[in-house]
Order: C-alpha cells, then sequence, then structure tokens
C-alpha cells in the first residue's frame, strides 16, 4: 500500500503535538510494510527515518515563485497569530521578497496548489492530511489522481480558540472532513465532537489513539539540578496557550508553595498567553519560584521530565495529549485532564478536571509527600506506556485498516 500523506509538522519543524504524532505515525506505517511520502511546506534535508521519502512544496515548479526564507507558518498559530509573526518576519527580512503572505489562507493555497502537481507526479493508493491546514491540499491532490481520502483530526478550532474560534477555519474544516472517505480521531470523545459539530457519519469516523516511540531516554543522560537535588520540581510542558491552561498551572503552583515552600515549578513552552503568564507570577508572588524554559527539543525535553517530580496538565481540551504518554515513559508521575482523550486509554495516573485548582494542588502536593504513591505512580506509568498497548505498531495498524476500508468505498465495495 502507498500512502500520500500532507503534513504541516515534522521535526525539527513543530509547535507541538502535531509533529510528534505525525512522526510516530509514519515509523509505524513504514514498519508495517506501507510505503509513505510525506509532502511538507518547509525545505527538508535528511528526514532521519529509513524508508520515507520526504517531498517538499518549497522550490517547486509551479505559477509561484518560490524563495527560501524565514517562514511564519506554524501548525497551531491563530490566523491572527500569524499575521502578528509575518510582520516580525518581515521586519527581520527587511522587508526584502518575502513570498510568503500575510493572510494564512494565501500560504495555505500555495501549499494545496503544488500537492496537485506531486499527486499527479507520485504514485499512490490512499492520500492522508493532518489537520484542517493541509485538507485543502488533500482535496486538491484527490481530484487529480482519484485515490480515496483520509483525513485525521488531531484537534478542532473550538478545541484551540474556545468561544473565539474563527468561523473561516471551522468551514475548512467542516469541509474537509466531509470529503473524506473515512475520518480518524484520536479518542472517542474527538469523535463524539467531530459528529455533534460538523455532521460526520458516526460509521465513517474512525478512533485511533496514539501511540509513542519505544525508545527511551538514555539512562547517562545528564540531567540538570538548577534547584539542587532535594528541591520537588513540577512541570508544565506544552504551548502556553488557552487550550494548554496555564493560568490554571500557576493557580496551583500558588496553593502547592503555600505547604510545600521549597518546591520549584518549570514552564516549557511557548505561546500568546506567555506575557500574561508571566505578569500572573508575579502578582502571585511566585518569581522566584516559577521558572520559564522556553520552548525544548530533543534530549532538553526528556531532561525537563526527567528532572520533573511530577507533570502536570491542566488543559481546557486535550483531544489526546501525547504529553502524558512522554511523562510517564521518561518515569514522571502524571496528572491528566480528567476529560481527555489520554485518559481514555492510560490507567496509571491521576485525574482532574482542568478548572479545579484545589484537586490538582491537593494531588500534587500528595505525590510530593507521600513517596510510595510518587514510586509506584512511577514504576506502574513507566511499565504501561511501555507495553505493546501503546507501542507505535498500534496506531498504524489501526490507520492501515482504515485505509483499506477507505480504498474499499472508493472501489464501491461499500
Amino acid at each position: 500500500m502507498r500512502v500520500l500523506m500532507f503534513g504541516w509538522e515534522f521535526p525539527p519543524y513543530q509547535a507541538g503535538g502535531l509533529a510528534t504524532a505525525t512522526s510516530g505515525l509514519v515509523k509505524g506505517l513504514l514498519r508495517n510494510g506501507v510505503d509513505v511520502t510525506l509532502v511538507v511546506p518547509f525545505q527538508v534535508e535528511d528526514a532521519g527515518i529509513p524508508g520515507l521519502r520526504l517531498r517538499s512544496t518549497v522550490g517547486a515548479k509551479g505559477r509561484w515563485k518560490r524563495i527560501r526564507v524565514p517562514s511564519p507558518v506554524q501548525a497551531y498559530h491563530t490566523v491572527e497569530q500569524y499575521a502578528l509573526q509575518w510582520e516580525e518576519t518581515k521586519r527581520g527580512t527587511g522587508g526584502r521578497g518575502n513570498p510568503y503572505g500575510a493572510n494564512l489562507f494565501e500560504e495555505i493555497e500555495r501549499f494545496a496548489e503544488i500537492a496537485e502537481d506531486i499527486a499527479a507526479e507520485e504514485p499512490h493508493d490512499v492520500i492522508d492530511c493532518h489537520d484542517w491546514i493541509t485538507y485543502p491540499a488533500a482535496r486538491r491532490a484527490a481530484a487529480v489522481s482519484g485515490r480515496p481520502l483520509v483525513a485525521h483530526l488531531h484537534a478542532t478550532e473550538r478545541d484551540r480558540s474556545g468561544d473565539g474560534a474563527n468561523p473561516e477555519i471551522q468551514r475548512r474544516e467542516r469541509e474537509g472532513v466531509l470529503a473524506a472517505h473515512r475520518i480518524i480521531c484520536n479518542s472517542r470523545m474527538m469523535k463524539r465532537q467531530v459528529v455533534a459539530e460538523y455532521g460526520a457519519v458516526p460509521g465513517r469516523v474512525a478512533v485511533v489513539p496514539w501511540g509513542i516511540d519505544e525508545q527511551v531516554a538514555k539512562a547517562d543522560l545528564e540531567v540538570p539540578r538548577p534547584f539542587g537535588d532535594d528541591a520537588p520540581v513540577v512541570l508544565f510542558l506544552g504551548r502556553v496557550t488557552r487550550q494548554k491552561g496555564p493560568e490554571f498551572f500557576v493557580e496551583v503552583a500558588r496553593r502547592v508553595a503555600d505547604v510545600e515552600p521549597e518546591t520549584r515549578f518549570l514552564m516549557v513552552g511557548t505561546g500568546d498567553l506567555l506575557p500574561r503568564i508571566i505578569e500572573r507570577t508575579v502578582a502571585l508572588g511566585l518569581a522566584e519560584r516559577v521558572h520559564f524554559a522556553g520552548g525544548l527539543s530533543g534530549p532538553d525535553v526528556d531532561r525537563a521530565f526527567r528532572m520533573a517530580t511530577v507533570c502536570v496538565m491542566p488543559s481546557v481540551s486535550e483531544p489526546f495529549g501525547l504529553v502524558a504518554l512522554e511523562s510517564l515513559r521518561s518515569g514522571t508521575p502524571c496528572i491528566l485532564p480528567r476529560e481527555s482523550g489520554v485518559a481514555e486509554v492510560v490507567r496509571h495516573a491521576l485525574r482532574a478536571d482542568f478548572w479545579d485548582v484545589e484537586q490538582m494542588a491537593d494531588q500534587v502536593v500528595g505525590v510530593l509527600r507521600h513517596r510510595v504513591l510518587h514510586r509506584e505512580l512511577q514504576r506502574r506509568g513507566a511499565a504501561e506506556v511501555r507495553s505493546p498497548r501503546f507501542s507505535l505498531d498500534e496506531p498504524a495498524r489501526g490507520t492501515a485498516r482504515v485505509y483499506r476500508e477507505a480504498m474499499n468505498v472508493s472501489t464501491g465495495g461499500g
């Protein structure tokens, strides 16, 4: 089976979990005998994954002239964030020769245009795409080749933006999922949302939870101890945006610090709420206890998990939550949002409502004070995510089944 896949993120180009999820899926598909050609909107070099054919739309021949410049395009940007970042990029290049549009939708259409040419050149049996930002490219590719379309939906615009959801993005999401022969969601929660909000036929929506790369951080990886060997560390790792609930994390931090004053709080990530969160930590008297590490990648992420005593995920909306699997794999107990995709499949982690800062604070204090509880969560969580149930093979096999269903439907097989 040959898959033509359209993605917007892929390591090392990533703003959130989409790159990790795409990379893991590709690895699993390849080792299960599925050929993958992945098309991305940035310059590619070595994919770092044997067998993957990685193609870039940068420099591709077409009606648009392509010049390699710093790009403001990120998968998790809102339209407004894209415009602000574009202005910064333009200033950084002196306003000279930037071929990227100030409008995110223009850039998506450029990507989609090149997708038509690639679909005509690349042999494939099925087309796969990730989130609304690649749906136009996949739809135009399917119109050229006549091959069935499978749409992954990792999160909806409502998940990312809440009441401030962009109606144009929602329209494009609806068009994409309704045009697909099959839709893949990463949780039952996500499936219910797609059916309710976009009118997707339930029988066409498959639930395929994500797995995680079995590779574990090296045992000899140097783990920094900037706060001393005995200081407990509470970790937040994710985009500092409304969706991930960073404001609830700092409220938890205030309550934990009141009873465990030696505790330090580490926030890893960037996002539009970062200035507001910094201001709030100062207002709460936490300026010397909350530490902002910015965005991290690769071994630095492993170090952050391993230096932490517990990881807290206060996400307002979390269709899945790969951070939880990464935390548990590293041996760091995790507190999950009760209404999250990962909470549907992970057993050995604590749960709380994102808004219930009192309960989250109580759980953090319990993990910090009770060594037996910490040790059991650590041991059982690590063993769970290293089981075959969370390997990369499971989502790959589930996705391949959906591919075959889509191919069967497109040929009139039911």
